[in-house]
């Protein structure tokens, strides 16, 4: 696809005042000299703009999910064959919500990065993506289509945690929640912000300090979380906040989680369902209405969310 740029309607509209005046003005030599220069520039434009970018061919590589208020990487394979690309732009166009650019220089196999910038929660369509080009004199632009995923995915930020040990269980303990089927892992000395409930009074009296008991997730067993969207906008992003810095802490350190929530009741991790699947329920959670319906079912034991009190900073 070609077609001119604003610039290139500006050389259309003086090419026709050029022709106009042609017919009208007693000096006709001297316009005809001109137009005929000014119609050459073009076709050797119009030749150049469409030789740049002959053969250049690429698609965007996937595009992982990432945290809100944060940007990514947007990373295109490019193979352009023995001819030079100068000046060519991926643009991937995500509809009202802006297009991501990757200006670059090809020949041959490349691969270039750009960035994606920071955007709100949730599941973005993409449009489309093309391979664009209005060098050399920019009055036209030449457009390439190329592969594209079909949707970006933007999780909630993870929320800060203060004094969160390893893996999901630590974050539960370091905001004074059992997960439903955590096992004390060892004690610590006491830090600043501890809750006083994790202290270990036996271990404390012994020791003739203040320890704390250390969390850590059973063997093989894994973590539940109930999510209830019955909340305020605000307890709801507080909610998917903590619940995200879970799922991360949980997909790092191998564990398994499962997640209740309306619409979604499953397990992620290993031998599961992946957690690419929950961070998209996450980017797409709604808020719902107080007379709603519930989550499924759980142990009463279970780590609840939105947490009455939460030591949560997003």
């Amino acid at each position: 696809m070609i077609r001119p740029t604003a610039l290139g309607w500006k050389a259309v509209a003086f090419v026709a005042a050029l022709v106009a005046a042609f017919y009208a003005a007693p000096y006709q030599n001297l316009y005809f000299m001109l137009l005929a220069f000014v119609v050459a520039l073009g076709l050797l434009n119009l030749a150049w703009t469409l030789r740049n970018s002959a053969g250049v061919h690429g698609e965007i590589l996937p595009i992982d999910a990432f945290p809100a208020g944060a940007s990514a990487p947007l990373r295109v394979g490019v193979d352009s064959g023995t001819r030079l690309g100068i000046a060519l732009t991926t643009v991937l166009d995500l509809g009202p919500h802006g297009r991501a650019h990757v200006d670059f220089d090809a020949k041959g196999r490349a691969a270039v990065t750009g960035e994606i910038a920071p955007m709100p929660r949730g599941v973005y369509a993409v449009r489309g993506a093309w391979i664009e080009s209005s060098y050399p004199l920019g009055m036209l632009r030449t457009r390439r289509t190329i592969a594209a995923p079909r949707e970006i995915v933007v999780h909630p930020a993870p929320a800060s945690i203060v004094n969160a040990g390893g893996g999901a269980a630590g974050i539960a303990a370091a905001i004074g929640c059992a997960s439903g089927s955590d096992q004390p892992s060892g004690v610590r000395d006491f830090r600043a912000g501890d809750e006083i409930r994790s202290v270990h009074w036996r271990a404390t009296a012994r020791r003739g300090r203040p320890v704390v008991t250390e969390w850590d997730a059973a063997a093989g067993e894994g973590m539940e979380v109930v999510l209830d969207r019955r909340a305020e906008a605000a307890a709801l992003e507080e909610a998917l906040c903590l619940l995200t810095s879970l799922v991360l802490a949980a997909r790092e350190s191998k564990e398994r989680l499962t997640v209740h929530t309306q619409g979604l009741s499953r397990t992620f991790g290993p031998g599961h369902a992946p957690w690419e699947e929950l961070l998209r329920a996450l980017a797409a959670a709604d808020r719902l209405a107080p007379d709603g319906p519930p989550p499924p079912p759980a142990a009463t034991t279970v780590l609840r969310l939105p947490l009455a009190r939460a030591k949560v900073t997003a």
